[in-house]
């Protein structure tokens, strides 16, 4: 196929497969973190890349030169890699990448021969934004996904109109071309924009864990979630007007609890008022 370049082709069985980007689908780079876990838990192989050549504006997004161990100079192009791993017999498709800046379209439309060259059918798309939430809360997730799917995991549901990146381009894209795709996104903290939010990403794979029944290692990310909620709780202390802000939040955040349609009405609103 035209832009990958295959390492091999594995045969797999009833693949699943989780998709996810860096950039502005990525609050917190909760999504992206949450397959870059999924990869070093499960130890993951890449199998193949997909080339960025026509995909990508290399002078927003530029390679990168480096240096191997005998000081030989190379230089690392953008690519979305294709990483395959199993778990208690499940084969697992990851796919983690940047952005693409351009021909969004064709680009879904190979990612979808990838996924048909390794036979999946069920695919799950990881998104993360910055919305009104606190850090103390248990990061909310909002999924597109069948209303069944929705009812019987507590997914929230949301009526967002607006802007989109390529995580709902490709969604929508998948579904046209008929695989089974839930995409699952998770709230971060906007006032903590500039930092990783492991504990966002331990929701996206705690949730998927519940929804498809998987073994995810997604306890393997608590270490990493209380020295996060430990440097932010300094922070806020340090910080008279934060902590009043995220006391506020949390007002909020109670008042509306149980009502999760508010709850998204709260966190899209913030959305359409940055986009602006």
């Amino acid at each position: 196929m035209q832009h990958v370049n295959w390492d091999y082709r594995p045969t797999l069985i009833d693949p699943i497969a989780f998709v996810a980007y860096s950039g502005w689908n990525d609050g917190g780079e909760s999504a992206s973190s949450a397959v870059e876990h999924l990869i070093d838990v499960l130890g993951a192989e890449q199998v193949a890349a997909i080339d960025h050549e026509e995909f990508a504006d290399f002078q927003v997004t530029r390679p990168m030169v480096v240096l191997d161990e005998e000081g030989m100079r190379s230089v690392q192009w953008p690519e979305t890699g294709v990483f395959v791993a199993s778990t208690a017999g499940q084969d697992i498709v990851l796919i983690l990448g940047e952005e693409p800046r351009l021909r969004w379209k064709a680009y879904s439309r190979v990612v979808a021969g990838v996924l048909k060259d390794l036979e999946v059918n069920r695919v799950v798309t990881f998104g993360a934004f910055l919305g009104q939430v606190a850090h103390t809360a248990d990061p909310p997730i909002v999924g597109v996904a069948s209303p069944e799917v929705k009812r019987e995991h507590d997914l929230l549901s949301s009526s967002y109109e607006g802007p989109t990146g390529i995580v709902g381009v490709l969604t929508a894209e998948l579904v046209d071309y008929g695989f089974d795709v839930t995409s699952l996104w998770a709230a971060s903290p906007h006032y903590l924009a500039g930092t990783d939010n492991p504990k966002a990403a331990r929701a996206l794979l705690a949730k998927s864990e519940k929804v498809f029944g998987l073994e995810l290692g997604s306890f393997t990310l608590d270490e990493a979630v209380d020295d996060w909620e430990r440097r932010v709780e300094e922070a806020v202390t340090d910080n008279d007007d934060l902590q009043d802000y995220v006391e506020r939040l949390q007002e909020v955040h109670t008042e509306i609890e149980g009502t999760g349609g508010r709850l998204v009405e709260e966190i899209e609103q913030f959305l359409r008022d940055d986009d602006e």
